[in-house]
This record gives C-alpha cells, sequence and structure tokens, in this order.
C-alpha cells in the first residue's frame, strides 16, 4: 500500500467542505478521481428530492481483472457541523482538526480507503473482481441520499460500508427505528376559578410518561421523548394541549413493535384516569398517537460468507475482528431493505459528531489492508 498517498487523499477529503445538504464539493471531487482511476461513473438525481446543493449519489464501476460478480464498497461524503473550513493537525500517530471544528474522519476516512483501494487494484498484479463503488449524501440526517438512491445503476448486493469507528469490529446488527408524536387535547378552563372544570393535558402527559419503560428497555431496545411542547396561553389557564415527539428503536423489530404498543397503552391508561363530568356533561381527554418509520434493522448473519471473508482478511493482519450490533443507524439500514448484505467495518475514526474527533494512523492503514485483502479475495 502506498500510505502517504492514503494519507494525502485523506487530508484532501477533510480540507473539501462538505456539511450534510452542501455535498456539492466533495461530490465534484471524488467524481473527478474516479475519473482519474479510469472507473464508469453515474450521478443520479437524488439532490432534486429534498434540500441539498449536490446533484446526487456517486456511483462508480471498476472492471475486474477476475471472473466474478461485483462487490460493493460504500462510504457517505457529508459530516456533521462544525464541518466548515477544516484544518487538519498531522501528528505522529493520529489526525486531529485544530479543535474548532469536527475532523471529517466519519466518513472521510472511508472515501480516502476506497479511493487508495482502487488506485492500489490498478497497480498490483493478482486477479480482482469487479468493484462497485457508492458514494451517499446526508447520510448524517436521516440517510436521505440512500432513501433516494437510483438503485438501478447498481448490479451488486453485498459487500462493505466503511463508516465504523474501531478496526476490530464489524458491525452486522443494526436498530429498526420508529419516530414517535403524541398530540393529547385536554379542556381548558380558569385555573384560579374552576380548576375542576378543566383537563390539563401536561398532566395527562405526565401520568403516561411516568408508566411508561424509557431509556434502556431491555438488551435490545431504547426509547426517548425528547421534545415536549405545550400549548398553554397563560397560567390561570388549564394547559388544554400538549406535544410530545420522541423515538424508539430495537435491534429487534418484534420488540420494537411491542415497546410501541405499550407506549401507546400507557398514553390511553393515563388519559382513561381523567374522565370526568362536569355540569352533566363527559369530558375526556383526546390522544393521537403516531409511529412512523425511519428505517428498518439491519440484520447479517455471522455465518454470512462476505463476513467470513472479511474476518479471514483482518486475521491476516493480526487482527481478531469481533462482530457487534450497534444502537445507531447508517446506510446498510436503508440499503438492507433492498436486498444488500453490507457488514459495516470500522476504520479507525473516535469521538466521531465532536470536536475532539480524531483518526488513528494504524488502525486506519490497518483498515485499508483489511478492504484490500477481502476485494482481492472475494469472487461470486
Amino acid at each position: 500500500m502506498n500510505e502517504q498517498r492514503l494519507l494525502n487523499t485523506f487530508l484532501e477529503l477533510v480540507r473539501t467542505d462538505s456539511e450534510s445538504y452542501f455535498e456539492r464539493p466533495m461530490q465534484e471531487l471524488v467524481v473527478r478521481k474516479l475519473q482519474d482511476l479510469g472507473a464508469r461513473v453515474y450521478v443520479d438525481n437524488a439532490g432534486e428530492k429534498y434540500e441539498t446543493n449536490a446533484q446526487g449519489n456517486v456511483m462508480a464501476f471498476f472492471e475486474g481483472t477476475a471472473p466474478s460478480e461485483p462487490i460493493l464498497l460504500a462510504a457517505h461524503l457529508d459530516t456533521v457541523t462544525p464541518g466548515k473550513g477544516v484544518k487538519p493537525v498531522v501528528q505522529k500517530e493520529r489526525i486531529t482538526s485544530d479543535g474548532t471544528t469536527v475532523l471529517g474522519g466519519d466518513d472521510k476516512a472511508g472515501v480516502a480507503i476506497i479511493l487508495e483501494l482502487l488506485a492500489t487494484l490498478k497497480e498490483q498484479e493478482k486477479p480482482y473482481p469487479p468493484v462497485e463503488v457508492l458514494f451517499t449524501l446526508t447520510e448524517e440526517r436521516g440517510m436521505c441520499g440512500s432513501k433516494n438512491l437510483d438503485y438501478s445503476h447498481l448490479k451488486s448486493r453485498e459487500g462493505l460500508i466503511l463508516d465504523n469507528e474501531a478496526h476490530d469490529e464489524l458491525l452486522i446488527q443494526g436498530p429498526s427505528v420508529s419516530d414517535i408524536e403524541v398530540w393529547i387535547k385536554g379542556v381548558a378552563a380558569h385555573a384560579g376559578v374552576c380548576p375542576e372544570k378543566g383537563i390539563s393535558a401536561v398532566e395527562v402527559a405526565a401520568k403516561a410518561l411516568a408508566k411508561m419503560k424509557l431509556g434502556r428497555v431491555n438488551k435490545d431496545t431504547v426509547a426517548n421523548f425528547a421534545i415536549i411542547r405545550a400549548g398553554g396561553t397563560a397560567t390561570n389557564v388549564v394547559t388544554d394541549e400538549i406535544y410530545l415527539k420522541g423515538e424508539a428503536r430495537s435491534l429487534c423489530p418484534k420488540k420494537l413493535e411491542k415497546e410501541l404498543a405499550h407506549i401507546e397503552d400507557c398514553l390511553n391508561a393515563a388519559a382513561a384516569q381523567f374522565v370526568k363530568t362536569v355540569d352533566g356533561k363527559t369530558i375526556r381527554p383526546h390522544i393521537t398517537f403516531k409511529a412512523t418509520s425511519r428505517y428498518g434493522a439491519v440484520q447479517v448473519s455471522k455465518q454470512a460468507p462476505i463476513v467470513k471473508l472479511v474476518q479471514a482478511a483482518a486475521k491476516r493482519q493480526g487482527v481478531n475482528l469481533r462482530t457487534v450490533g450497534s444502537g445507531g443507524g447508517c446506510d446498510a439500514n436503508v440499503l438492507s431493505g433492498y436486498g444488500f448484505t453490507l457488514p459495516n467495518l470500522g476504520v479507525g475514526v473516535q469521538n466521531c459528531h465532536t470536536t475532539n474527533e480524531y483518526l488513528e494512523l494504524k488502525p486506519f492503514f490497518t483498515a485499508f489492508k483489511t478492504v484490500l485483502d477481502t476485494v482481492l479475495n472475494y469472487r461470486k
């Protein structure tokens, strides 16, 4: 491997601004690099389907020298904020930012590895299979790129995503996630004169939340409410409406369904406690509960051939590659729904999504060797 070239590519990438929704400079840069490497490149029109300044996801096909179906290598082009004007600081064993921005190693380390791999394949003499490349947009803001990807341009159905931290981990499980919205409608009344004639939506919400299993529900499932907006207008009026927003996620889809049902049951049970008669009429709070799937689960078998192939490649680099699950999502969650088998390999980035983010060079180089070994030995 050409360590200096890989390092230089990474530094060029992180110096190229690409915060989510503003990925056009990165999109144009990787297109030029892929074309210079001799790949057939296609950019779809995903950018027309949501707010971004980029045209679309970048796909490329690299001819192989051995008969095989293509293997897919994927990474995303965007970074979280603050990601403008990154000034990388190269130290002996790691690369950091100057502390005012993220580094952008998530996921430009993955992009750099893929670009260097293509260059290396052209230079070495061993036979290799066709390689397909996918660089997606706006992964950090809900996988907008992969959700709007033109899948007709991809022939492969398995490979690797390079978007994990620890180089000795291979993510094979990721959660199903549902967004939760709740509207509670109570009954307004004068809080100082006749509060007993009203129903406080705030109280209903409080009782419901107190009954819910939130946080770590079980080893596979978590749930959280983070946004609460009351519709009160004055302190002397019983608040008659409140809005709650949260999420639930689980590595097991059935457990996610169970948690969503539990949350709705708690809301309905709390509402039932506030039914009463006022001036001869029955009044009650009304609950509107809405759960919307954000993305499905990743469930790659430990026995899947691609998993065994990557583990064997890592072992030849002296790495015992552990298969693990994660509570976070990535493009694999979306791509899995289209029939792709894509475990997620770590590339040596640490403290992602913070200004303390850094790239460990030794694990970064080891991850490259693992990917190269995997590709050279892939046949299907």
